[in-house]
C-alpha cells in the first residue's frame, strides 16, 4: 500500500503526464483489461508433472500426455502474448 505523501507524489505525476502526453494516457484508458482464461504456467507445470509421473510409472500415454498439454500450455503462452519481444537470433 502506498501511504499519503506517495499517492500525493503519484497523484501530481499522473497529472503531469495527463497535461504533457494526453494520447498515451487516452492509449492506457482504451486498453482492455486481461483477459480471464487457462494460465499458461499453471499447464505447463501439470504437463511436467504429468510426464514425470508418467516416466515413474512407466506409463506411456501418461508421458505423452503431459507433453500435450505442455505443448499446449506453450501455445496458449505465445497467443495470449503474441510475438510481442520476440527476435529470433
Amino acid at each position: 500500500m502506498l501511504n499519503d505523501r506517495e499517492r500525493q507524489v503519484l497523484a501530481r505525476i499522473e497529472h503531469h503526464l495527463a497535461i504533457t502526453d494526453p494520447e498515451f494516457i487516452q492509449l492506457f484508458r482504451a486498453a482492455t483489461p486481461r483477459r480471464a482464461g487457462v494460465n499458461p504456467s499453471l499447464l505447463l507445470v501439470l504437463g511436467l508433472a504429468l510426464m514425470v509421473l508418467g516416466s515413474a510409472v512407466m506409463a506411456v500415454p501418461v508421458a505423452v500426455l503431459g507433453m500435450a498439454v505442455a505443448a499446449g500450455a506453450l501455445v496458449v503462452a505465445f497467443q495470449r502474448n503474441g510475438a510481442a519481444g520476440f527476435s529470433p537470433a
